[in-house]
C-alpha cells in the first residue's frame, strides 16, 4: 500500500484491475444495482433542492415584488412617509384581508382578498389564464371586476363574465388568476382574488377589521445603491416598531425552510438506504474474494503482496461508483424539469437544470464514505488466504476482518460521514439523533439476530427434517438471519414508524377533530353586529351552540427588559406566538377547557396593570416564568405586563382559543372585535349562505373545507413518505437476495446431499418455509416494537395527538412485506431445488 501512488504499480494495478473486471462484473451487480439506487435518491434531493433555492435567489424581487417592501399591518401608513417613499422610487400599495366571495345557490367561500393600485406589480406580472384580463380590474365599467382563482372558480361554479358579491357588492369575473408576485407565501393552495384599489374604495371595502394587512413595495430609481436606501427606508418608518420591512431575500425563506427540512429528511433516508447498500456491498465483496481465492493464492505464489490485491479489488469497486454516480448526478440534474409538473403554477416558480461539480463531488465523496466503510472489513480478509493453499488443494472461506485498526479506522469513517452530513443540514440536532438512532437500530437489529442463533441452539430439538434442515441453515455460519433482520428490519421499521405517524395524523384530521370543531369559524366580528349575528342565528337555529370572544391585536416587545428577538431563535417550536401581530382576548376568569396549570387567576376590577396568562407549552419553550414582565405593543403604546399564570391550551378542537390573555378589566378602554365559533344541526353550507346574506361584511370559515384540504395535503405527504420508504426496503430486498446467491454453492452443496440421502423436495421447500417464517417472525416483533414506540413519542409529545395503534395497517404492510421478501427469496433459489448428483461423485 506504500507504493500505492507509484506510476509503475499504478499501470500494473489499473492492467489486472480491468482484466478482472471485465470478467467479473456480472458477479458485482448487487454493489452496482444498490449504489445506483442510493446516489440516484440522493442525486435527486439535492437536485431539486438546489434548483428551487436558485429559482428563489434568482427571483427573490419578484417574490417580493419590490426591492423592499413595508408591512404596517391594519394602519395604512401616513401621506408624508409614502412621499419620502416616491421620492426614492416608484410605489405600489396593496391591501390584503380575509372575507366572503359568494354566489346565489351556492355556498359562499372564504377567500383571501387583495386590493392592487395602478403600479402593481413592480417587478413580475399578474399571469392570467386569458391574455388581457388582469387589464379589466383597473379599466371604469359599471360594475367592477375582479380575478379570482382556479378554486374559487371550481367552488362557486363560476367562469368570466359572470357576477359574484364580494361584501354585498357586485363584482363581474374578469378572468383566472394564475399567479402574482409575493403569492408563494400567502394562498397557494387556498382561494385568492384581486381587485383594484378604486374598487376597495368606491365600494366601501374598507371594513375588513383588523384583519387589514396593509403593504407598500418601492422599486428603487437608483439601483446602484441599493443598501442605502433600504437603510433609508428604514430610518422612516422607525418611528412605529410596529411596521416591518421585507427584503427581497426574505421573500422566499418560509419557502426556503420547508424545501430544506423536507430535503433533509430525504438525504437522511437516502443515507440510509446506502448503508443497506454498504451491507450487501460487503457481503458481495466478501463472496467475491471467497469465489476467487484460487486466483487470489497464485497472484500470491507470484510474488503479489496482498496489499496490491487489496488496491485491485478496491479500484474495481471505485470504478463501480464512478460509474454509478456519474449517471445518478446526471439523472438527478434534469430531475427539476419533471419536477415542474408537480409544483403549484400559483408559486411561480420554473426550475432549471444546473450543472455543479462540486453538486457531483459532494454525492460522490459520500459514496465514496459508505463504500470505504463497508469494503474494508471485506478486501483486508484478503491477508487471509495463503499460497500455501494451492498444494493443499483446500480453501476454507475467509470472514470479515475486524481488526483493532480496522475498528478504529471504521469509526473514524462513521464520524467524518456523520459530521459531514450534519455540516449540510439546519436541522443539526435532529440529524445527529438520527444517525445515532440508526446506526442504534442496527446494532439492536444485528443483536436480535445472535439472540435468535443463541436461542435456537439451546431449544428442543425436534426429529422432523424439515426443522433439522431449517436449524441448521440458521445456525450455520453464513446464516441470513443477520443480514435478513438489519437490511429488511431497519427498512421495515422505517416504513411502519413513518405510516403510523402519517395514520394517526389522518385519523385526527378525518375523524376525531371533525366531532369536536365546530361548523363555521366568524372572523373579525364588528361589535355592533355581533348582539344581531347571534340573534339571527338563534332564529334560523334556536339549537345552534355560539361562542363569542373578544380579540385585539398585540406585538410582542421584550421579555424582562431584553428584546424578543434576541431570546426567541427561528427553530423555536413557539416562535410564532412572538412574532409579528398577535390575537389576543380576555376573560372574567379561565374556560373550562383551559385550566391553569402553574401560578394564580387575577382578581378582578384592576384597570391599571396589566396581567398576562400565557400558554403553557408556549411559555416553556420561550423560557418564560411566573411574574415576569413582558412588554406588548397594544395599538401603538408600550404596556407592560405581569405573567400571573400558564394555562394547557389545547388547540385541537380548533375552537376559540389564545395563546395569551389579559386582565378584563384592563381591557375594557381597548377597541376590539369578536371572533366566534358555531355549531348547528343545520348544513353548514346553508346556514353560511344565510348569515352571508344578512350580514355581508361578515367572514366565516367552513371548517370542514379546511379539514378537507389538510387531508388531501396529508394523503399526497403519506403516499410520498410510503414511497420513499419503500426504497430503502427495495435495497434491502436486493441486499438480501445477494445474500442468497453468495449461499448458493453451499446450499446446492447442502441439498445435494439430502437428495442422496432421499429427502425430497417438499421437505426442502417446508425447511425453507420455516426459516423464513422464524427470522421474520422475529424481525417483525423488534421492528414493530420500534416502530410502535418512536411512533407514539412523535404523534404523542411532538405533535401532541392522540395515538391508535392501527392493526389492519401494521397487518398490511408486515404481510405484504413478507410475501415479496418470500417470493424474490424463493426465486433466487431456484436453481439449489433439483441439483444433480453426478458432479459431487466427480468432485466438481
Amino acid at each position: 500500500m506504500a507504493r500505492l501512488f507509484d506510476i509503475q504499480q499504478f499501470k500494473l494495478i489499473n492492467k489486472y484491475a480491468l482484466r478482472d473486471f471485465s470478467r467479473s462484473y456480472k458477479k458485482l451487480w448487487v454493489v452496482t444495482s444498490t449504489l445506483f439506487v442510493s446516489l440516484l435518491l440522493l442525486s435527486l434531493t439535492f437536485s431539486i433542492k438546489e434548483a428551487l433555492n436558485s429559482e428563489i435567489e434568482n427571483n427573490s424581487k419578484e417574490l417580493l415584488g419590490g426591492d423592499i417592501q413595508v408591512d404596517s399591518d391594519i394602519d395604512p401608513l401616513p401621506d408624508a412617509v409614502i412621499e419620502q417613499f416616491n421620492e426614492l422610487g416608484r410605489v405600489s400599495a396593496t391591501i390584503e384581508f380575509a372575507t366572503m366571495l359568494s354566489k346565489e345557490g351556492e355556498s359562499p367561500v372564504f377567500t383571501e382578498l387583495r386590493a392592487v393600485d395602478n403600479n402593481y406589480p413592480l417587478y413580475g406580472e399578474i399571469e392570467t389564464t386569458t391574455q388581457g384580463a388582469s387589464k379589466k380590474i383597473f379599466s371604469s365599467t359599471k360594475n367592477p371586476a375582479v380575478l379570482i382563482n382556479e378554486s374559487i372558480q371550481k367552488l362557486l361554479k363560476v367562469n368570466a363574465g359572470d357576477d359574484i358579491i364580494i361584501m354585498g357588492q357586485k363584482f363581474e369575473v374578469a378572468g383566472l388568476v394564475s399567479s402574482v408576485p409575493d403569492l408563494a407565501e400567502s394562498a397557494v393552495f387556498g382561494e385568492f382574488a384581486i381587485i383594484s384599489m378604486d374598487s376597495y374604495k368606491k365600494f366601501g371595502l374598507s371594513s375588513g377589521g383588523s384583519f387589514l394587512d396593509h403593504k407598500y413595495r418601492i422599486k428603487f430609481n437608483n439601483l446602484n445603491d441599493i443598501q442605502e436606501q433600504e437603510n433609508t427606508i428604514k430610518t422612516i418608518v422607525a418611528y412605529d416598531d410596529r411596521i416591518q420591512t421585507r427584503l427581497p431575500g426574505q421573500s422566499g425563506r418560509s419557502l426556503s425552510r420547508v424545501i430544506d427540512n423536507f430535503s433533509n429528511f430525504l438525504n437522511l433516508v437516502s443515507v440510509s438506504a446506502m448503508v443497506i447498500a454498504g451491507i450487501g456491498i460487503s457481503n458481495t465483496l466478501l463472496s467475491f474474494i471467497n469465489q476467487n481465492n484460487t486466483s487470489i493464492a497464485v497472484k500470491k505464489s507470484i510474488g503479489f503482496p496482498s496489499s496490491f490485491i487489496q488496491t485491485m479489488y478496491f479500484y474495481e469497486i471505485m470504478l463501480i461508483l464512478i460509474m454509478t454516480s456519474v449517471i445518478a448526478y446526471l439523472i438527478g440534474v434534469f430531475s427539476p424539469l419533471l419536477a415542474n409538473e408537480f409544483l403549484p403554477e400559483a408559486l411561480g416558480i420554473d426550475l432549471q437544470p444546473s450543472f455543479s461539480v462540486l453538486g457531483y463531488l459532494n454525492i460522490f465523496f459520500i459514496g465514496l464514505l459508505v463504500v470505504l466503510i463497508f469494503s474494508i472489513p471485506s478486501l483486508y480478509s484478503i491477508s487471509e488466504i495463503k499460497a500455501a493453499s494451492l498444494f493443499r488443494n483446500t480453501f476454507n472461506p475467509v470472514s470479515l476482518n475486524f481488526s483493532l485498526k480496522n475498528i478504529l479506522l471504521l469509526t473514524i469513517l462513521v464520524l467524518v460521514l456523520t459530521t459531514y452530513f450534519v455540516s449540510q443540514t439546519n436541522q443539526k440536532l435532529y440529524t445527529v439523533f438520527y444517525f445515532v438512532s440508526f446506526f442504534g437500530t442496527m446494532l439492536i437489529f444485528y443483536g436480535v439476530s445472535r439472540l435468535l442463533i443463541a436461542l435456537i441452539k439451546r431449544i428442543y430439538k425436534f426429529s422432523n427434517n424439515s426443522y433439522r434442515i431449517a436449524y441448521r441453515n440458521i445456525v450455520a455460519k453464513k446464516s441470513l438471519a443477520p443480514i435478513m433482520t438489519i437490511s429488511l428490519g431497519i427498512g421495515l421499521t422505517l416504513l411502519l414508524t413513518l405510516s403510523f405517524v402519517a395514520n394517526n395524523l389522518k385519523k385526527e384530521i378525518s375523524d376525531s377533530i371533525p366531532s369536536l370543531a365546530p361548523d363555521l369559524f366568524f372572523v373579525s366580528i364588528d361589535r355592533d353586529v355581533k348582539g344581531d349575528l347571534e340573534s339571527y342565528i338563534k332564529e334560523v337555529d334556536p339549537s345552534a351552540e355560539i361562542e363569542f370572544s373578544p380579540m385585539a391585536s398585540a406585538s410582542f416587545i421584550s421579555l424582562n427588559g431584553t428584546p424578543i428577538e434576541e431570546i426567541v431563535s427561528n427553530n423555536n417550536r413557539s416562535a410564532w406566538v412572538v412574532r409579528g401581530d398577535r390575537r389576543i382576548s380576555w376573560s372574567e376568569k379561565p374556560k373550562p377547557d383551559n385550566p391553569i396549570v402553574e401560578g394564580q387567576w387575577w382578581e378582578p376590577g384592576i384597570e391599571d396593570e396589566l396581567f398576562i396568562s400565557m400558554d403553557s407549552r408556549a411559555a416553556y419553550d420561550l423560557g418564560m416564568k411566573i411574574n415576569d414582565k413582558i412588554v406588548l405593543n397594544i395599538l401603538g403604546r408600550d404596556v407592560t405586563g405581569t405573567i400571573k399564570n400558564f394555562r394547557e391550551v389545547d388547540y385541537r378542537d380548533i375552537s376559540i382559543n389564545f395563546a395569551i390573555i389579559i386582565n378584563k378589566a384592563f381591557a375594557n378602554k381597548l377597541p376590539y372585535e369578536y371572533v366566534g365559533t358555531l355549531k348547528s344541526g343545520l348544513p353548514s353550507s346553508e346556514i353560511l349562505a344565510m348569515v352571508v346574506e344578512k350580514f355581508p361584511n361578515v367572514s366565516a370559515i367552513k371548517i370542514d373545507r379546511i379539514l378537507k384540504q389538510v387531508s388531501e395535503v396529508l394523503n399526497k405527504v403519506f403516499i410520498a413518505v410510503t414511497a420513499i420508504s419503500l426504497i430503502v426496503i427495495i435495497v434491502g430486498l436486493i441486499v438480501i437476495v445477494s445474500a442468497v446467491l453468495v449461499q448458493t454453492t453451499f446450499r446446492r452443496y447442502n441439498n445435494l446431499i439430502y437428495k442422496i440421502l432421499g429427502v425430497d423436495f417438499p421437505t426442502i421447500l417446508k425447511a425453507m418455509t420455516m426459516e423464513f417464517a422464524v427470522i421474520y417472525g422475529t424481525l417483525i416483533f423488534f421492528a414493530l416494537s420500534v416502530a410502535t414506540i418512536s411512533s407514539y413519542l412523535v404523534v404523542e409529545n411532538a405533535l401532541q395527538l392522540t395515538w391508535y395503534f392501527d392493526f389492519g395497517l401494521a397487518l398490511w404492510i408486515l404481510v405484504s412485506t413478507a410475501a415479496v421478501s418470500f417470493l424474490l427469496i424463493m426465486l433466487a433459489n431456484r436453481s439449489i431445488f433439483s441439483p444433480k448428483v453426478y458432479p459431487l461423485i466427480r468432485n466438481e
